[in-house]
């Protein structure tokens, strides 16, 4: 059983698509701002660039609830965001991401104290599980799917000829 007055553990989030770092650097330091008000102890950052920010696998934020599982552990955790579109700008990619974190034993917060635990200033909730994965799919995806053979769940091996004939 943990220390009910151990501090918080957050772990701080986030993502950025092009090479510029002054943003990034600003929501960083606005986190660590935050849970230093909070007097939450940081365990790290995880931070998803380039095509990874935009996808919906975000491997580190996969790593991030890894390590939240390990440290967990009794304890209070958080994963800390300057704001909601920092995980997602889609409502079923960010309830897919978040449920992760809540499966972990944690929560989501805003860098303005917004959770999503239901409780004060929330986004709502997380009582019903998030849509199954590949519900957004665009409709180019599922034309891939259908004229490939899938190899794994995300991997789709289409030829070459098949492409060209398809997109002209």
């Amino acid at each position: 059983m943990g220390d009910a007055a151990a501090p918080t553990l957050a772990f701080i989030y986030d993502r950025e698509a092009t090479s510029q770092v002054d943003s990034l650097n600003h929501r960083i330091a606005t986190c660590r701002a935050y849970a230093d008000r909070m007097e939450w102890e940081v365990v790290g950052q995880w931070i998803d660039r380039g095509d990874a920010a935009l996808s919906d696998r975000r491997p580190l934020w996969r790593g991030m609830v890894a390590e939240m599982e390990a440290q967990g552990q009794g304890r209070k955790i958080a994963c800390l965001v300057a704001d909601w579109g920092r995980i997602s700008h889609n409502d079923e990619e960010s309830a897919r991401l978040r449920q992760l974190v809540s499966m972990a034993g944690g929560v989501c917060v805003t860098a303005s104290g917004e959770d999503d635990s239901g409780e004060g200033a929330s986004r709502g909730r997380l009582t019903a599980p998030p849509p199954p994965y590949g519900t957004g799919r665009d409709a180019a995806s599922k034309r891939l799917r259908r004229r490939g053979q899938e190899l794994s769940p995300g991997v789709i091996l289409v030829e070459r000829d098949h492409i060209s004939r398809t997109t002209t």
